[in-house]
């Protein structure tokens, strides 16, 4: 099998797509404030024609070379790309300041490829027993895995636990559209609506969610051209510097892996946690923060680690490890394959996709000592630039899923939940678990009842599933307890923190709520329509949601009137662009690409875009607008991906 997986890998179109992704990663990686999540969702819907190793392969090289992407930023202009890479700026950044950025280049690089390398082992050696285990537990265990795994996400939002628990509700809701997994009902909450019939695509959803709401960010911000220093010596230098710590390179791989494999604990855990185990024992401990390479190795290895590390439990058991891998369990779904105990049993494909995931390393690693350094001159384009093209890319992508101008309406829809939700402070993360999880704890939960007749004791009666709820409520619990235990210090901190909100963003959240609320009640009103098979689950979720959502307003009532009060405290944040403009500019783009066509729609929205935030060089300008329209204009050809005809006259007439 495995010989049969490295031949499969290394076909020429799959080595093809291995380049491809690696290249495409490092430029998104060194993008400011995106990530590894926004490159992978960006490219997913290009995947579709792919075979399904390929397209696995494509996906893995971009997550994998966008981690390492995020640290060239980090280290050269202490500017990191995503939250995963903040550590490496720590010693990364000082010792640029120093001269020596190429070696801090080629620690990170080393350092991606030990951890990465060290987790394919881990990957390679656990997968076959953890998917044994799969194959023997019920429905019962599956819906209590998908619990968990929505249960720790929503820890993600930050002592906010029962945000995050709501959001998760509104996913699992979003996933209810469509096909029922019992009854085989093909328009269940459509409401009339023909394109809902489906379901709500799972890469529209992610796009928007990510894509566009970070777009609008980057337009909002209006960043400047960013100066950089240049590293002074060479990449290689940063070889040794890693292979002489070997402690370092077992202590943070562990650190890694170990979170890794947990589900929904994240590669930012795992980066910050690698860093501070290494500032607790190394010996250079004195001089962290002051350009350390043990830091910056430390911070690489664990990260590199947790990358390949979250796949096991996506792969193995279906249940994501981080936000990027249920992404990519997402393309799994979407190539028709479930993730978990039947893709592990498919034949040669997950051999493949292991080879593959090898041969993104050793891949990465060439990449990261020869080129990446000059991937951070991306990082000079404008904002005003930037973020138009990225628009461009996320209009063709939501559109050549379904080859319907509905979807990229529809992906705007989620870019403006998305945007509210981060300034809301509600995890998306949550909401887009929901999503994916949703079909797999609705069916395992009708199963499991059948398996009980109709009792809920199933989920307790055997051991696996009650040992797995009850660390679910643990974990969910802990945010609770531990005020208790240290009363005091939270008492100081909230006292600290209870300014931290202005009125805008106080008043925001209270109709994103009441938005909430509706929709809770939309779903509630369709689950009475349908049969106790059909509308069972869904009641629940959005009777759940509702009481969330209710709590979350009646604690907020005091905090409008608090920040009322002290709103002239607060100076209103100078942005480029406004959301709001940036929504009517996509508005106006899907308007243009209905009536004169996807090439000349671009050329328009391109060039009026970045002349509104600002970029008014037009001997630039007026060639790049019409070089992207061609591009893209070739790239659906390529693709073949009908674009919409010309309807001007018809919308005259």
């Amino acid at each position: 099998m495995w010989l049969e997986g490295f031949l499969i890998a290394l076909k020429p179109i799959n080595l093809l797509y291995l380049v491809a992704g690696n290249f495409i990663g490092l430029i998104i990686g060194v993008l400011p404030a995106v990530g590894p999540a926004f490159g992978v969702a960006l490219m997913l819907p290009f995947t579709f024609s792919m075979d399904p190793v390929s397209a696995l392969i494509f996906l893995c090289a971009i997550h994998a070379t966008c981690a390492y992407g995020d640290s060239i930023t980090s280290i050269l202009m202490n500017t990191p790309g995503s939250s995963i890479s903040v550590p490496s700026c720590w010693d990364g950044f000082p010792l640029t300041q120093k001269g020596k950025g190429g070696m801090a280049l080629g620690i990170a690089a080393v350092g991606s490829f030990f951890g990465g390398f060290l987790g394919w082992l881990l990957l390679v050696a656990i997968a076959k027993p953890i998917t044994r285990f799969a194959i023997e537990i019920g429905a019962p265990e599956y819906f209590a895995l998908g619990v968990m795994a929505l249960g720790l996400v929503s820890l993600a939002s930050k002592g906010e636990t029962l945000k995050g628990i709501l959001w998760a509700c509104i996913g699992l809701s979003i996933s209810f559209v469509g096909g029922d997994p019992i009854t085989g009902l093909t328009s269940r909450f459509s409401f009339g609506v023909v394109w809902l019939e489906g379901g709500i695509p799972i890469a529209i959803s992610m796009l928007g969610l990510f894509a566009v709401a970070q777009v609008t960010n980057m337009m909002e911000q209006g960043e400047s051209i960013i100066q950089v220093k240049s590293a002074k010596d060479s990449v290689f230098a940063g070889f040794w510097e890693v292979l002489k710590r070997p402690l370092t390179l077992i202590r943070s791989s562990t650190v890694g892996l170990f979170i890794g494999v947990l589900p929904a604990l994240g590669t930012t855990l795992a980066s910050v946690t690698g860093y501070l185990v290494e500032q607790k024992y190394s010996r250079e401990k004195a001089e962290f923060g002051q350009g350390a390479p043990a830091g910056l190795v430390a911070a690489e290895v664990s990260k590199g680690a947790c990358v390949v590390g979250d796949l096991i439990p996506t792969f193995t058991l279906g249940i994501p490890g981080s936000i990027t891998a249920a992404i990519l369990m997402g393309a799994l779904i979407i190539h028709g394959i479930d993730p978990g105990p039947r893709f592990m049993t498919s034949g040669s494909m997950p051999y493949a996709v292991f080879a593959g995931i090898l041969l993104t390393q050793a891949c990465l690693l060439l990449t990261g000592i020869s080129v990446a350094k000059y991937f951070a001159r991306i990082v000079f384009v404008p904002n005003a630039i930037l973020a138009p093209l990225i628009v461009t890319l996320c209009f063709l992508g939501s559109y050549a899923d379904r080859n319907a101008i509905f979807d990229v309406g529809l992906m705007i829809l989620f870019g403006v939940a998305g945007w509210l939700s981060g300034r809301a402070k509600y995890p998306v993360v949550s909401m887009i678990l929901g999503i994916l999880l949703g079909p797999l704890v609705e069916v395992n939960f009708y199963r499991s009842l059948r398996i009980g007749f109709g009792s809920y004791a199933v989920f307790v009666n055997r051991p696996i599933s009650l040992c797995i709820l009850l660390i679910t409520v643990a974990f969910l619990a802990w945010p609770f307890i531990s005020p208790v235990l240290r009363r005091r210090k939270i008492r100081n901190m909230s006292s600290n923190e209870s300014d931290s909100s202005p009125a805008g963003s106080v008043k925001a959240e209270f109709g994103l709520l009441i938005l909430v609320l509706l929709f809770f009640g939309l779903i509630q009103w369709g689950s009475w329509q349908y049969s106790k098979d059909t509308g069972m689950f869904p009641k629940m979720i959005s009777i759940l949601g509702m009481g969330l959502g209710i709590y979350h307003l009646l604690i907020l009532v005091p905090r409008i009137a608090t920040r009322q009060r002290e709103k002239e405290k607060y100076a209103v944040p100078k942005t480029c662009v406004s959301p709001w403009l940036s929504f009517s500019g996509f508005a106006t783009y899907v308007l243009l690409f209905y009536l004169v066509g996807f090439p000349i729609a671009t050329v328009f929205y391109v060039a009026g875009a970045a002349w509104i935030a600002g970029y008014r060089r037009m001997k630039i300008l007026i060639p790049l607008s019409i070089g992207v329209g061609g591009c893209l204009y070739f790239l659906a050809w390529a693709l073949h991906i009908p674009l919409p005809e010309w309807n001007f006259l018809n919308f005259i007439w």
